[in-house]
C-alpha cells in the first residue's frame, strides 16, 4: 500500500506502536530504504534531537539547488556542486556513526542528494558546452527534489525554516519548468509504501510431563 509523504504520520497514530507486523519503506528518488520498522518511525515523527540546521545547510543556503543558472561561464558551477556534495559525503558519515537506525535514514538521504551532485559533476567536466550543463544542472534538481522535499516536511522542523524553504522549493519548481525545460510531471514526490505481515508466533516447547 502506498502512501504520501504526510499522510503517513496519522496513519501510524492509529496503529499500536509496538505492533511488529507493519514495516515500511521509504522512496525519495535514487533513495530506497526497506524494512523500517513501526517503532522507527514513531522514532523518526518525534525524533527530539532532529538537527534543525539541516534544511538550511541541505537547500535554503544551496543557491545551486534552487537559484536560475546565472554563471557566464559553464564551469562556474562546479564549486557549488563540490561543496555540497563534500558537505553531504561528510554529514551522511556522521549520521552513519551516531547510533540510532532513525539516523540511518537521514544518512542514506544525504548521501543521496551528494550522489546526485556526484554525477551533475561528472557530466559537466566531461562536457562543458551550454546544452550539457543546463541538462545536467536540471536533472540534480529533479532527481533532489523528492529528498529535499522529505527534509522539509520534517515533522521537527523549526517552522520559520519550513516556511523558506517551500518558498525556495516552490521558486525552484518555477526554474526547473522555465530555464532547465523539466516538466511537471518528473518532480516525484517522496512517499512510503506500507507491508503487512503477521508474524508466527513463537513455538511453545511442549510441557514435560511429570511420572
Amino acid at each position: 500500500m502506498k502512501i504520501t509523504l504526510n499522510e503517513i504520520w496519522n496513519f501510524i497514530d492509529l496503529i499500536d506502536h509496538q505492533d511488529d507486523d507493519w514495516s515500511y519503506s521509504l522512496h525519495a528518488s535514487n533513495v530506497n530504504i526497506e524494512e523500517i520498522s513501526q517503532r522507527i518511525l514513531v522514532e523518526l515523527k518525534n525524533d527530539e534531537s532532529y538537527d534543525t540546521e539541516l534544511l538550511p545547510e541541505i537547500f535554503t543556503y544551496r543557491e545551486i539547488l534552487w537559484q536560475p543558472d546565472v554563471f557566464t561561464e559553464a564551469a562556474m558551477s562546479l564549486p557549488g556542486l563540490r561543496i555540497l556534495k563534500a558537505f553531504c559525503e561528510e554529514t551522511s558519515e556522521v549520521y552513519k556513526g551516531t547510533e540510532g537506525a532513525v539516523n540511518e535514514i537521514y544518512a542514506e538521504l544525504i548521501l543521496g542528494l551528494g550522489k546526485n551532485c556526484e554525477e551533475a559533476i561528472t557530466i559537466i567536466e566531461g562536457d562543458l558546452s551550454e546544452g550539457a550543463v543546463t541538462k545536467a544542472l536540471g536533472e540534480l534538481r529533479t532527481k533532489s527534489f523528492p529528498i529535499i522535499k522529505f527534509f522539509i516536511y520534517h515533522p521537527q522542523n523549526r517552522l520559520d525554516y519550513y516556511r523558506d524553504a517551500v518558498n525556495r522549493l516552490n521558486y525552484a519548481v518555477k526554474i526547473i519548468l522555465t530555464q532547465f525545460f523539466g516538466r511537471y510531471t518528473e518532480l516525484d514526490d517522496p512517499y512510503w509504501v506500507v507491508s503487512y505481515k503477521k508474524q508466527k508466533p513463537a513455538n511453545k516447547k511442549p510441557p514435560v510431563s511429570k511420572n
